[in-house]
């Protein structure tokens, strides 16, 4: 009895590996969450509690709010800057806490 070895291409795999859900689900938190914090910049960070990103939404958890109010106003820009980063539409709504 013979095995017949399948040979793959090391990229062919790892595409493989990542394009598995947990992991698609869990570099799209990542990215997400690193695009958030690159388009508010340094001062509205600090101002951030905690930033969670789950089935298209962004929930962000903010310590002031005079700025969770005046971030409302600037959603829908927020929104799409961070898609735009993103070079793909992943964020479909932001909530504010």
């Amino acid at each position: 009895m013979t095995k017949k070895n399948k040979v793959k291409k090391v990229s062919s795999i790892i595409k493989d590996i990542i394009n598995q859900d947990q992991l698609i689900n869990g570099i799209n938190n990542v990215k997400v969450i690193n695009s958030c914090k690159k388009i508010v910049g340094k001062n509205i960070i600090n101002y951030i509690e905690k930033i969670k990103f789950k089935n298209g939404d962004l929930y962000i958890k903010l310590k002031s709010a005079p700025l969770r109010n005046e971030l409302n106003f600037k959603k829908e820009i927020l929104l799409e800057n961070i898609n735009t980063d993103l070079k793909e539409k992943i964020v479909e709504k932001i909530i504010f806490n």
